[in-house]
């Protein structure tokens, strides 16, 4: 399996540069896993319909200020490696806020794999914060849905944590691990690279400050904003503080957002 790691985009937040200059600028990474067969991705980033039209975006965009980019997406950079979309087969999204599912519609043909609860938090919000938070305009196009739950949680966890394993159609090397709080059905994807354990966290995260020391102030004001569920998405936090801690470097940790991360994969200027 070979790993590509995309920027699929860009963020400028409002009011950042004084207040969290951690993040004045931040990406949305997502991989790219290839096999002889077939991709998968791990989250979409926005995708090119919002970025010919960045209205798609809705109000939140006011705050986290996108750069408007078709090369930002994901099927551009794809195309870019050489790659036809097409085959990308399966697409795994962390949750669906916009700038992690914003591209499911530029790859039509592809399974969807999500959490229940986050689909049921998009089609049958329970509160105020996730009636507003996503995008259905992004969802129109009526993905073909593979939603997983409590029912396939794996008898053997991973590293202590609640896990799914051996999912049909992917790779036995994936494996999802449940982190609700950000969102209602939140989702980390681990990876087993064969040289350790590449652990997309999504949103669990903005800064790796935040799992290996002390959360900046400005980061944890972005915290507050946007958790819909705060105290659960506080103990993800605490479970990926401790789950470096006795891991080491067998787990590498990915935030969405994080400039850390970015620096370590992408190596290329954000800007």
């Amino acid at each position: 399996m070979k790993i590509h790691y995309l920027n699929c985009a860009t963020m400028f937040p409002k009011l950042a540069k004084w207040f969290a200059p951690h993040l004045a600028a931040v990406p949305s990474i997502c991989l790219l896993l290839e096999t002889d067969t077939a991709c998968i991705l791990i989250d979409t980033g926005f995708g090119t319909l919002d970025m010919a039209d960045p209205l798609r975006l809705g109000p939140a965009n006011r705050l986290l200020n996108a750069r408007p980019d078709i090369k930002d997406t994901a099927v551009y950079q794809i195309e870019q490696l050489g790659i036809a979309p097409e085959r990308v087969e399966h697409i795994i999204c962390t949750h669906l806020d916009s700038d992690h599912a914003g591209g499911l519609s530029d790859f039509p043909l592809a399974r969807v794999h999500v959490t229940r609860q986050e689909h049921d938090a998009v089609f049958s919000p329970k509160n105020s914060g996730e009636k507003h938070r996503y995008r259905r305009c992004q969802v129109e196009h009526g993905p073909d849905w593979v939603l997983h739950d409590e029912s396939e949680l794996s008898a053997n966890p991973w590293f202590g944590m609640d896990c799914i394993r051996d999912i049909s159609g992917l790779p036995s090397q994936i494996v999802l691990v449940p982190l609700p709080g950000h969102t209602r059905g939140h989702c980390g994807v681990a990876v087993d690279t064969g040289n350790g354990w590449l652990f997309h966290c999504g949103d669990a995260f903005y800064v790796k400050h935040e799992v290996t020391g002390k959360t900046p102030l400005g980061v944890a004001f972005f915290r507050a904003v946007a958790h819909t569920y705060r105290s659960k998405a506080a103990g993800q936090v605490k479970r990926l503080k401790q789950l470096v801690a006795e891991t080491g470097d067998r787990v590498t940790l990915i935030g969405s957002h994080d400039p850390i991360s970015y620096k370590q994969f992408i190596k290329k200027p954000l800007q």
